[in-house]
């Protein structure tokens, strides 16, 4: 995968979700259900929410195993990225930067096929006695806003029963409809071959320039602007000009 600087929040802000299109009346009942299981059981659940790109819950679980404030696990939504502080330094870099390549692979499928698989992560976390134990960590779609985009994120986190001696951050990817497997590691940018015209014509429409506009800068009509437009359209396999230009910048095409 090409490398990017796109961080984690512009990768999350891509989804374009709208008020409009959650249900908070949802996510309340989902919390009921968190509570409930988290008395029972002994992994440590917290959620992510797209639309706010914050962490929105964690159970309790968080402070009896791993040794995090209380306070702050119940009031997570007003700490910041708090669960992140106990990771290691040096995974959570790891973290984020498979995190943003598997966001490039998630935005590379087709919409009714990005929310079917669940990343399995294995890093080190600090604990109570301030010791670092490998975690093994499940992210998968909760909740869909009502046009089918991830809103909210599920996490699982639990202990490893593997406390390797790694600095290596692990990662797995299911697919939660066939069961298959794979690494990151396997991932690859889709090739797609602009032409010196398309490229340049690409980046005129990221400037928000209309096709009268190019055809005049570039001295070239407007219908030959227009298929070049529609080509760019059909390579990149999107349907309109703003989901060309959010593929082209997660591909590397645009900055």
């Amino acid at each position: 995968m090409k490398p990017t600087n796109i961080t984690r929040e512009e990768m999350w802000a891509r989804q374009h979700l709208s008020i409009h299109d959650i249900d908070y009346a949802a996510w309340e009942r989902d919390k009921a259900m968190l509570h409930q299981m988290a008395k029972v059981n002994q992994s440590c659940t917290f959620v992510v929410d797209v639309y706010k790109s914050k962490y929105v819950y964690a159970s309790s679980n968080f402070a009896d195993l791993l040794g995090y404030d209380s306070n702050k696990i119940a009031t997570l939504e007003r700490q910041g990225d708090y669960l992140e502080s106990r990771f290691h330094p040096d995974d959570f870099d790891q973290l984020v930067d498979l995190q943003i390549k598997l966001g490039q692979f998630i935005y590379s499928l087709p919409v009714e096929q990005r929310n079917d698989y669940c990343n399995i992560y294995s890093f080190r976390v600090r604990n109570a006695k301030q010791q670092y134990v490998r975690v093994t960590n499940r992210l998968q779609v909760l909740e869909q806003g009502l046009s089918g985009k991830a809103w909210l994120i599920l996490g699982n986190m639990s202990i490893s029963p593997d406390q390797k001696n790694s600095e290596q951050v692990d990662c797995t990817v299911l697919n939660l409809r066939n069961g298959e497997l794979f690494s990151p590691a396997l991932l690859s940018s889709p090739t797609i071959h602009l032409t010196k015209r398309e490229t340049e014509i690409f980046h005129l429409i990221q400037k928000g320039l209309l096709s009268k506009e190019i055809a005049n800068k570039l001295q070239i009509s407007i219908h030959t602007v227009n298929i070049h437009r529609q080509n760019l359209l059909h390579k990149l396999e999107v349907q309109n000009s703003i989901e060309a230009i959010n593929k082209g910048i997660e591909l590397g095409l645009l900055k």
